[in-house]
């Protein structure tokens, strides 16, 4: 028996999904032991594929890389078609390795990726992925600069919605609110609010919100109930918890003026966002007070325009932020010290791109990031040293040389066709790399 809002009743299970009571199956087979912990963001991926029924899959290509394994470890066979990827899945590849590569420490296992697999989605030549994110178990979602937003999930399923004709920007998931923001961008800005009706789970309804917004998108980060937007000296909130499930749900959304232009963003609470600006400062925004009141968290030494800002985890760098500019700086301050950085990663490429993607470790203790010369590295928030690729098992193969393989498939030697839009460290540590319209897995 489940708890719900009445309690254990006899007879009865409640489901948290459909916040309903149910009568508890008689006669239930014996569940099998499980080979290893389902982690969160593989439960959060069933709940986010659950809000939308999937249909038909779409046309998309998957490319495995065929390498040695190791002990323990299973082959992929994929199957590339129109009705979505098929796996022959084993057992024990992250659930017997698992245990032991967090043993081992997150930087042997991530000095050692190689490429896993490629995605390619995007239907239409010319087509990027403007936003990304990882659920674990090989599922993710993105958006689309020709208005569509694609859901992948480790069944072998791709669903693309075609939401709007103007590009999508960012999305953000809400599963315990059973909804979903997708963030247009264009001449008109707008926010499409999807809303699963919980009195009747199989309707979804769909909400226009306009965005207060005078200028360009130059970022967009959420968390909880709440999304915010980095324009010109400006930071616009948008806020629907209030109105969500009312006869005419409406989204509330107010700007707040700031003295740059807010260039990169990181919500880090439901009321606490980091904003890097164009100024090299990087403040931090309580959007429970006024506006104005800002306090400076840390700044490029050179007063380059901050390009990239995250929070680091306080179990791993207490008040940590990392705050990455043009001129090739990427410091990792205390937020209670702004003055000097505890740490300058040494090594960081960035001449002229307006945008780097940043992406931390599940612990916080590994930073990575992109540069203007298309290639990723890697550093540790607690000593500031850089992480260096290291061998790795591969197949061999006689027409090309075990050297040039190491480099071609570890992410910290490779460098990419284009501009890295996006990085995503998983929870297994293998890492999500976005490039124009593919995406590379990296894994152990």
């Amino acid at each position: 028996m489940s708890r719900g809002p009445l309690g254990e009743l006899p007879g009865m299970t409640f489901d948290p999904v459909r916040n309903r009571y149910f009568p508890t199956p008689k006669n239930l087979p014996p569940s099998p032991p499980a080979a290893h912990s389902r982690s969160g963001n593989s439960s959060r991926r069933d709940e986010i594929v659950s809000m939308f029924t999937p249909g038909p899959g779409q046309p998309f290509c998957v490319k495995k890389r065929p390498r040695s394994s190791e002990a323990g470890e299973t082959r992929e066979e994929v199957v590339c078609g129109g009705g979505g990827r098929r796996v022959q899945r084993g057992r024990g590849r992250i659930g017997a390795l698992g245990g032991r590569q967090r043993a081992r420490g997150e930087e042997s296992v991530l000095s050692k990726l190689v490429l896993d697999a490629e995605h390619h989605s995007c239907g239409c030549e010319g087509e990027v992925i403007t936003s990304y994110q990882s659920y674990g178990d090989e599922a993710y979602a993105a958006t689309t600069d020709h208005g569509k937003l694609i859901l992948h999930w480790a069944g072998g399923n791709t669903v693309v919605f075609h939401v709007c004709p103007q590009p999508l920007v960012s999305m953000h998931w809400d599963v315990m609110r059973m909804s979903m923001m997708a963030i247009s961008g264009g001449v008109d800005p707008h926010v499409h609010l999807f809303i699963r009706d919980p009195s009747l789970l199989d309707h979804i309804r769909m909400v226009h919100g306009d965005i207060k917004l005078k200028g360009d998108i130059y970022a967009v980060s959420s968390f909880d109930d709440k999304c915010t937007i980095g324009g010109t000296k400006s930071l616009t909130v948008i806020d629907y918890k209030t109105h969500l499930h009312d006869s005419d749900p409406r989204l509330i959304s107010s700007v707040r003026r700031l003295k740059s232009d807010a260039l990169s963003l990181d919500q880090y609470t439901s009321d606490n966002v980091l904003v890097g600006q164009r100024s090299g400062e990087v403040i931090s925004e309580d959007l429970r007070v006024q506006p104005g009141k800002g306090q400076m968290v840390g700044s490029t030494r050179k007063r380059k325009a901050v390009v990239g800002v995250k929070k680091v985890p306080d179990s791993a760098v207490p008040w940590g932020v990392v705050v990455s500019g043009m001129g090739n700086e990427m410091l990792l301050y205390d937020a209670r010290y702004s003055e000097k950085p505890l740490h300058v990663f040494e090594g960081h490429v960035n001449n002229f791109q307006t945008k780097v993607s940043l992406a931390l470790s599940p612990s916080g203790e590994h930073v990575f990031s992109s540069g203007s010369d298309n290639r990723i590295r890697g550093w540790s928030t607690l000593t500031g040293k850089p992480l260096s690729p290291q061998p790795a098992h591969y197949q061999y193969n006689a027409l090309t040389p075990f050297d040039e393989a190491g480099e071609e498939e570890n992410p910290l030697s490779r460098a990419f066709d284009d501009k890295i839009s996006h990085l995503v460290v998983r929870e297994d540590l293998g890492l999500d790399v976005v490039v124009q319209a593919q995406l590379y897995r990296f894994a152990k």
